[in-house]
């Protein structure tokens, strides 16, 4: 049986504008997979049967609504099928967040457990956000360390793998919500749910948007949000509006050229900033509800 094949299409795109084109494909094809350098170039895998003349020219088209300087299409090339899972699986490693935490698939549980940390999560990821490989979940992690969970309800919004949840209840967190629009997250949240032996009680994930799965009169002592930029500023107030007084808000998924601006629309709804970190060019902020 002949190998079927895909087409890759390679991108220089700064990283204000990468995530704007990922959404494009992720709308507009039944995506593969991406693949990103540390030099600005991200690679789309589509099978080839989804790569068309007509899409060729859509894509033309949005292209040339984008600044020049912001996105560049470098070219296409079209491979043969190879077990991408597999690949992957071979590359990923155990990451050591801190001497707390490490993060490790499930795969490689052996090798995770002679970085020596006081908490181990196993997370095997699939198509979600949340390894602990991206600054922005390494971030949120460490600063979860600098907050008491003890007995406390979490809130994660855009919980991806279910990662930030998960640590918040090994450190003595009451309950958690996990809520993701994406299905692939959903699923695969309640799949680490089981490889860590959490009860759907203890961690209870939902599929939909804020308003749509979080009840009006639902509380949390602690919010996590690490979703972009834009989603952090539309949702400030309906956040603020399930929070208790004094509540813990860890923010991020944000630039450092867009810190600013997050930071004063959560200070205008009554929010204090105890907390600033920076990787690379990421941030997170840690904020607190004024009573």
């Amino acid at each position: 049986m002949p190998l079927s094949e895909y087409v890759s299409l390679s991108f220089e795109v700064s990283l204000e504008f990468e995530e704007i084109l990922k959404g494009y494909f992720l709308m507009n094809f039944d995506v593969q997979g991406f693949e990103e350098s540390s030099t600005g170039l991200l690679t789309v895998y589509l099978n080839i049967g989804e790569w068309s003349e007509q899409k060729s020219i859509a894509l033309k088209e949005f292209l040339s609504s984008l600044p020049k300087k912001e996105v560049r299409f470098t070219g296409s090339e079209e491979i043969e099928e190879k077990d991408w899972n597999a690949a992957w699986e071979a590359e990923i490693e155990p990451v050591k967040i801190s001497d707390q935490l490490v993060i490790t698939p499930s795969w490689k549980v052996d090798s995770a457990k002679q970085l020596h940390a006081e908490h181990l999560l196993i997370i095997d990821p699939k198509m979600s956000f949340g390894t602990g490989h991206h600054e922005t979940t390494r971030l949120c992690l460490k600063m979860l360390e600098h907050i008491n969970c003890k007995g406390k309800s979490i809130l994660d919004i855009g919980t991806g793998t279910g990662a930030l949840a998960m640590y918040a209840l090994l450190r003595g967190a009451k309950y958690a919500v996990g809520i993701d629009t994406d299905e692939w997250s959903y699923k695969n949240a309640i799949e680490n749910r089981e490889r860590n032996s959490l009860s759907r009680d203890q961690f209870d994930i939902r599929q939909g948007d804020l308003s749509s799965t979080v009840r009006k009169e639902e509380l949390f002592h602690i919010i996590l949000a690490n979703i972009h930029r834009n989603i952090l500023l539309s949702l400030c107030h309906e956040i603020r509006s399930h929070h208790n007084k004094e509540g813990q808000l860890i923010l991020s998924g944000i630039l450092e050229y867009d810190a600013d601006e997050v930071l004063a629309a959560y200070q205008k709804i009554g929010y204090t900033l105890i907390e600033r970190v920076q990787e690379n060019e990421w941030i997170a902020l840690h904020l607190e509800l004024s009573s």
